[in-house]
């Protein structure tokens, strides 16, 4: 059974993480992995230029935002150095309250052919899974400024943890197509750069593709909006070069959010779509593996999850687990640099590591199950304390003994061998059953252990293979409890079948080899010496319903038990006399 079920727990496992895997019910892991082993920085782009409208240039202007003149002067002087395309990441929709500065804004963007300014999509309440995202109304520059430039949105799409790892290229607007800010300033490099300005690009259902970042906040080249008009910087610095203008302070920017390169200290706008653009100058996107490839990728692991937990221990198993993980990590980075695609293994690691959980917990449960059934199979023919030992691995199952001191019990059915003469076999084993029974109730419950039955004799030991305080009274006691309890099954014996069976016990104390007896392949737990023969023999003296005690256990147990000085006996064997006395009373 328990083999079965590390088979059929992977499988079961495997379903379920298949179907989350299909649903990506789990983003959160794959969004720390992706963030913690796939990304990488890189150098940035040396043709992409930061304008940044920094605190140097508003201590110099005043407080953002500013007349559009500077703004219109800093297009002008990029413009007049050879800029290819100028994107300036600041949205103006409406005229402003300088009517010569709006048309110093036009008059620049007239002379700029590679401008692109920034527009804003409202989108609509309600959106169709699994198709671009619908704009209801589209924010534009003021018409006058429209009709000179190439506008992109600035919609930012962060995923649901607020990290920003892919660019939003497309939208729907009715029936047309808008791009995004980025795009257009690539596309507006590209013409002016004499080349063709379409490009393919792998998009998800939702017009996205993830961003490889080139660096953080402060990666790339920056230089103030007040040096340019100034001209502090050369030409040759801009020269067919792609120059973002935007806010490049803290507080004034058009959304800035975390990203896979710094998820602690927010990246600017301006700065986001200048890695946008260094992707697209490099022409390398990465793509989302299809689901059937990770679904594969996890069935392969379930396989090898099988095969592993079939055969290996804990400690081997959790080294192959570790093994596991960290090739699907190296797995999955390579996949990112090599082929530009991203593997969902996060639910593939969370499905490894419940297996490996499982497969332990299931183990455990399954040693506590094999426990049990030794304890009630095993524990039928052997005596129950031994096999705790063993199942808890304190007793040697090796050939050999050791010497203790033990108090031996003996005790016999007098009058049986007359009744199983006159009685049928099927009658004598119901009989002598419930009369061992009855024997090895009282000899457990006083801490005593059944070495063996012999017949209608039972024999057991006191203080192994447990140490037991006090096993000289325990003893005894649970030779008194033998005595009281068959009181009733004597007189229903006798009643029944006209017999008088009732019990003869000896109690001995000294010192015997206990251990395991006999060979290699049979043994058995047993005490041997004179002390265990000397209790046998004070079993055969006793009379009905007598409790024979040796003197070496009277002197343990003299202050608890009533006792009659039964005087010296001889018995076989044994040169010396045994001094012995029948217990009247155990007191308490």
């Amino acid at each position: 059974m328990y083999k079965k079920l590390k088979i059929m727990l992977p499988i079961a496992l495997f379903v379920l993480f298949g179907l989350m895997q299909y649903f990506e019910l789990l983003p959160a892991v794959d969004a720390i992995i992706h963030d913690n082993v796939m990304v990488s920085g890189r150098p940035p782009a040396d043709d992409v230029i930061i304008v940044g409208i920094d605190e140097r240039s508003i201590n110099e202007i005043g407080t953002w935002p500013w007349p559009r003149l500077f703004v219109a002067e800093a297009i002008m002087r990029l413009t007049e150095m050879g800029a290819a395309a100028i994107g300036v990441n600041v949205l103006y929709s409406t005229p402003g309250p300088v009517p010569e500065y709006d048309e110093m804004l036009v008059y620049a963007a007239q002379r700029a052919d590679g401008l692109v300014l920034g527009g804003m999509g409202v989108l609509s309440y309600f959106q169709r899974p699994g198709e671009l995202l619908e704009i209801a109304y589209y924010v534009l520059p003021f018409d006058e400024l429209a009709d000179e430039v190439h506008v992109g949105f600035l919609n930012p799409l962060p995923d649901a943890d607020g990290i920003l790892r892919r660019a939003l290229a497309t939208m729907r607007f009715g029936d047309i197509t808008v791009h995004a800010f980025p795009l257009e300033v690539y596309w507006a490099y590209r013409r002016a750069m004499g080349k063709e300005p379409a490009q393919d690009i792998p998009l998800d259902e939702y017009g996205r593709f993830p961003i490889r970042y080139a660096g953080g906040p402060g990666s790339f080249r920056a230089v103030s909006l007040w040096g340019v008009i100034n001209e502090e910087y050369p030409s040759a610095m801009f020269r067919d070069a792609i120059v973002l203008i935007g806010p490049f302070a803290p507080g004034i920017g058009y959304g800035s959010y975390p990203t896979p390169m710094n998820r602690s200290v927010a990246t600017l706008g301006v700065e986001m779509y200048a890695n946008v653009i260094q992707n697209l100058l490099e022409g390398i996107f990465i793509v989302d593996a299809p689901w059937w490839l990770n679904l594969a990728v996890l069935a392969f692991t379930a396989l090898v999850v099988i095969l592993l937990f079939q055969w290996l221990k804990h400690l081997a198993a959790f080294i192959a687990t570790v093994a596991l993980i960290a090739a699907l990590l190296v797995g999955a980075r390579l996949a990112y640099d090599w082929l530009h695609m991203i593997a969902r293994v996060g639910d593939i690691l969370i499905f490894i590591g419940t297996c490996y959980l499982a497969n332990l917990v299931l183990g455990m449960l399954s040693a506590q199950y094999e426990k049990q059934q030794i304890r009630g199979i095993f524990g039928r023919f052997v005596a129950p304390e031994v096999v705790n030992e063993i199942i808890n691995g304190n007793l040697d199952i090796q050939l050999g003994g050791v010497v203790k001191d033990v108090s031996a019990l003996f005790v016999d059915i007098r009058g049986f061998t007359a009744f199983s003469e006159t009685n049928p076999p099927e009658r004598v084993v119901e009989i002598i059953n419930r009369y061992l029974a009855l024997t090895s109730s009282a000899i457990q419950k006083n801490s005593g252990t059944i070495d063996k039955y012999i017949g209608d004799a039972t024999m057991a030991l006191f203080n192994a293979p447990n140490d037991v305080p006090n096993h000289a009274l325990c003893a005894v006691k649970a030779a008194w409890a033998i005595k009281q309890d068959s009181a009733a099954l004597q007189k229903e014996v006798l009643a029944q079948y006209g017999v008088d069976l009732q019990f003869g016990i000896g109690v001995n104390t000294g010192s015997a080899v206990v251990g395991n007896m006999g060979s290699d392949f049979r043994m058995d737990y047993t005490a041997i010496g004179d002390s265990i023969n000397t209790a046998a023999r004070l079993e055969a003296s006793a009379g009905k319903g007598q409790i024979i005690i040796s003197n070496s256990t009277y002197n343990l147990v003299k202050q608890y038990v009533e006792v009659c000085n039964l005087g010296v006996i001889m018995v076989k064997n044994k040169n010396v006399g045994i001094q012995i006395y029948s217990v009247e009373n155990v007191k308490g």
